[in-house]
This record gives C-alpha cells, sequence and structure tokens, in this order.
C-alpha cells in the first residue's frame, strides 16, 4: 500500500466525521469488516422468521435493512435526526423513527427481539436504555447488545488488518473505531444484564474478538 493510500484513509475519516456523520456511518456499514461481524451477530440469535424486532441506535439504517432482508419485521430508532434522514434515504420501505433510548416510544411486550449495536457502551445511562430494551421485550423473547471489547488490543488490531488485508478507508475507519469509542468486558455486560433483570446473559465475540455480544431471554 502507498503513501497516498495511507493518507487519504484517515483523511476520509477525518473529513465525514467533522462534516458528514451520517455519511460516514453509511460508508461503513458497506464495510465487510463491518457489514459481515454485525450480520453474524444478528444470525446467531437465530430469531424466527417474521419476528418483530426493535433496533436500538440503528443509525443509517444498514444492518435494519439485513434484518428486513431476512423476514423480520424491523423498527430502527436513533435519537438523531440527521441518521434517520439518511436511513430513509437509503432505505425508504424501513419503518423508522427518531426517539430516545431512555424512553422507548413503545407499549411494553411489543417486539419478540430487540437489539443495539455500540448503544450501552456510550450512553451515559447503560441501565436505563437496557431497562427500556428489557421493558419493550415480550416475555422469552430476545435482548441483545454487541459492543467494542476490552482487551484487544493495538497488537490485535495489527493482525486483524493484515489478516483481512485492509487498504485505505476501511483500515482507516477500523482503526479508529479500535481507538474511538469505550470498550466493555464480559463480566461488565453480564452484570448490566443483571441488574435490570436479564440473566443469564451469553456473551460471544466476534470480528477476532474485537466485538463481544451479551444476549439473554426476556
Amino acid at each position: 500500500m502507498g503513501r497516498l493510500d495511507r493518507a487519504a484513509g484517515p483523511a476520509k475519516v477525518a473529513a465525514l466525521l467533522a462534516h458528514d456523520q451520517p455519511g460516514l456511518f453509511a460508508a461503513i456499514g458497506e464495510l465487510d469488516w463491518y457489514s459481515g461481524s454485525h450480520r453474524h451477530w444478528i444470525d446467531d440469535l437465530a430469531l424466527r422468521d417474521g419476528d418483530r424486532v426493535l433496533e436500538v441506535g440503528c443509525a443509517t439504517g444498514a444492518l435494519t435493512a439485513h434484518m428486513a432482508n431476512s423476514g423480520y419485521r424491523v423498527t430502527g430508532l436513533d435519537r438523531s435526526d440527521d441518521m434517520i434522514a439518511r436511513a430513509r434515504s437509503d432505505h425508504p420501505s424501513l419503518d423508522l423513527l427518531v426517539g430516545d433510548a431512555t424512553a422507548l416510544p413503545y407499549d411494553d411486550n411489543a417486539f419478540d427481539a430487540v437489539v443495539a449495536a455500540s448503544v450501552v457502551n456510550i450512553v451515559p445511562d447503560a441501565q436505563v436504555v437496557l431497562t427500556e430494551m428489557h421493558r419493550v421485550c415480550t416475555p422469552g423473547g430476545t435482548v441483545s447488545v454487541l459492543v467494542p471489547a476490552v482487551g484487544f488490543t493495538g497488537k490485535d488490531l495489527d493482525a486483524l488488518i493484515e489478516t483481512r488485508g485492509l487498504t485505505g478507508f476501511s483500515r482507516a475507519a477500523l482503526t479508529k473505531w479500535h481507538k474511538g469509542p469505550p470498550k466493555m468486558t464480559r463480566p461488565q455486560l453480564e452484570t448490566l444484564f443483571r441488574s435490570v433483570g436479564l440473566e443469564p446473559a451469553v456473551t460471544r465475540s466476534y470480528l477476532d474478538g474485537m466485538l463481544v455480544a451479551a444476549t439473554a431471554t426476556a
């Protein structure tokens, strides 16, 4: 990979982050390492065809669209007007709503599954968000979150980049994502789930250990 490629990737990430965050999320959502890991997580939940699924923090709707295409009745919710506007533009057939994860605008037991990627690790009160996710999930349904994992090191990142052959924007986006958002441990996730009455929480790693999911039955 040449010097220009090395410089262009971080520059594109920085420019989108500063001026077009929905554009950044949409671009990342198309990258194989991102879409593959998130789809793997959802597919592992083994939801039933026709299940009502709420994605909390859906951003520009890439994962929401995958779930809809998988046969689920999906609703995507995000607090950002700009994210939902981009999601509606990219995926006009989806059910999408601007809303607050700490006060979900749905009745109790409204969904068969409630999922959230990279949400509980960044909100001020993860317990409130997970409580709401639990509230709107029907008894016997599935509640699952996916977050960056503590313990995934710089050396692990280098190995992942080499194994996947990542260059340019894809490499820069993965590096930024590794260095940016807060991370969580499996015990932290298990404790969080237990605190809102969701146990046992089953944890599983994705993207060579960069991500960890916690899942429980409501």
